[in-house]
C-alpha cells in the first residue's frame, strides 16, 4: 500500500475513535473519497437495495472534485471480521468505481482497534489507538 494512503487511513481511524468516544453502539457509515480530504458520508441505516447503494456510491464519486486516488471505507463498531454491511458496500463500491472507469485502490473497514483492506487483505491492529493531537503528524 502507498505510504501516503496508509498515513491518511490511520488518521481517519484516529478521528473515528475520538468521535466514537465511549459509545457502545456505533453507526455503520460508508465513506467515498480521499481519507483526510474531500469525502462523502453514506449512512448504512436500513438500506437493503443493492442497486440503490451502488447508485449512491456512483453519485458520491460524481460529486468529488478529484477522483484520482479516491477510495472507499466503512466505519463501524464490532470486530474486524467480514460483516454483511462490509460486503454490501464493497460490492457497491467496486461496481460504482468500475462504472466510472477508475480502479478501486482500497476498501477499508475501520473499527475502534484497526482496519482491514478488503481489496488487498492487508490489515493493522492496535491494542489502543492513541490520540496524537498534541503533536502534529507528518506524512511519510
Amino acid at each position: 500500500m502507498e505510504p501516503s494512503l496508509a498515513f491518511a487511513i490511520r488518521a481517519e481511524l484516529r478521528a473515528f475513535v475520538i468521535a466514537a468516544g465511549t459509545r457502545r453502539s456505533l453507526p455503520t457509515t460508508c465513506h467515498v473519497g480521499h481519507p483526510r480530504g474531500e469525502q462523502v458520508h453514506l449512512e448504512h441505516g436500513v438500506m437493503t437495495d443493492p442497486a440503490l447503494r451502488t447508485d449512491l456510491v456512483e453519485r458520491a464519486i460524481d460529486g468529488l472534485l478529484v477522483v484520482e486516488g479516491a477510495c472507499a471505507w466503512i466505519t463501524r463498531g464490532g470486530e474486524l471480521t467480514l460483516a454483511d454491511p462490509d460486503a454490501e458496500w464493497f460490492a457497491a463500491s467496486r461496481t460504482a468505481f468500475a462504472r466510472h472507469g477508475i480502479r478501486l485502490p482500497a476498501f477499508f473497514v475501520l473499527n475502534r482497534s484497526g482496519w482491514v483492506d478488503l481489496v488487498s487483505g492487508e490489515q493493522r491492529h492496535w491494542a489502543r489507538v492513541r490520540n496524537r493531537s498534541r503533536r502534529p503528524e507528518r506524512a511519510p
